[in-house]
């Protein structure tokens, strides 16, 4: 963590695996304490195979308490990637989340995200998986480390191009606007500007970083939402110049 602190000990990781296990068809649920160790919480979802619902009032005085250092959950049968609801509390909380998917034998392994985290990875060789590690979270990591600015993250789900977000699909044009971006023409366009591309979809739904002689740095995927085949990258601009629809500078 940026603080310094180990997120969870090896032991918390493998109790909470076992506990994802255990709870299949429903969702585990449970904490890191401030020792690092994992502890179960009591899933209370009106539906525990499709949501993970803590008891309000026993999280709210853990987390009072200071006693929660991360949330964790399981994906029984996928998906090995945070939902859009996920996302969406895990901001709300300001925690980081620790997810598993499962299928009652065994458990992914587990990842976790959150702006609490400490990234300290190259930008070149990043494992695809929606949200954590994707298009948008690649540019969002290149300003930090690059010019020490935080981006804004936006919740969003898998294929939101295609499925919307709260009943809107051109989320892209929407993020880089709200985190301070500004379009400007493609032939002024130079090293650390972004490029948003449509890549079979009518909305842009892909996005880089143009850099020195003439490369772009972005993540590409494969269709799906997690592919550890599918690294981040630089390679030629000119192989997305064809799917290109803006470019957006932030000062």
């Amino acid at each position: 963590m940026r603080d310094g602190r180990a997120l969870a000990t090896p032991g918390a990781i493998e109790a909470f695996r076992a506990h994802a296990v255990e709870a299949y068809p429903c969702e585990a649920l449970g904490f890191i304490n401030p020792w690092g160790h994992y502890e179960r919480l009591r899933n209370v979802a009106r539906e525990p195979t499709k949501h993970a619902v803590p008891d309000k009032n026993q999280l709210g005085l853990l987390i009072a308490k200071g006693n929660v250092r991360a949330l964790c959950h399981s994906h029984p049968g996928g998906p090995d990637c945070p939902s859009e609801l996920d996302a969406r509390t895990q901001q709300d909380m300001d925690l980081p989340f620790v997810i598993c998917s499962t299928n009652g034998q065994a458990t992914t392994e587990p990842f976790c995200w959150g702006d609490d985290l400490l990234d300290t990875r190259p930008l070149v060789g990043r494992t695809f998986r929606h949200l954590t590690d994707d298009c948008y979270a690649l540019i969002r990591a290149y300003w930090l480390l690059t010019h020490g600015v935080l981006l804004p993250d936006f919740p969003r789900g898998w294929e939101w191009w295609g499925k919307g977000y709260g009943g809107e699909t051109d989320l892209y044009r929407r993020f880089f606007g709200e985190a301070g971006f500004h379009q400007i023409d493609a032939a002024d366009a130079r090293p650390g500007d972004v490029w948003m591309a449509a890549v079979r979809s009518d909305m842009p739904n892909h996005a880089g970083v143009f850099q020195e002689n003439g490369l772009a740095l972005h993540h590409p995927s494969s269709g799906l939402p997690h592919d550890p085949t599918r690294l981040s990258r630089r390679e030629p601009l000119a192989r997305w110049n064809p799917y290109i629809v803006q470019w957006v500078r932030r000062p």
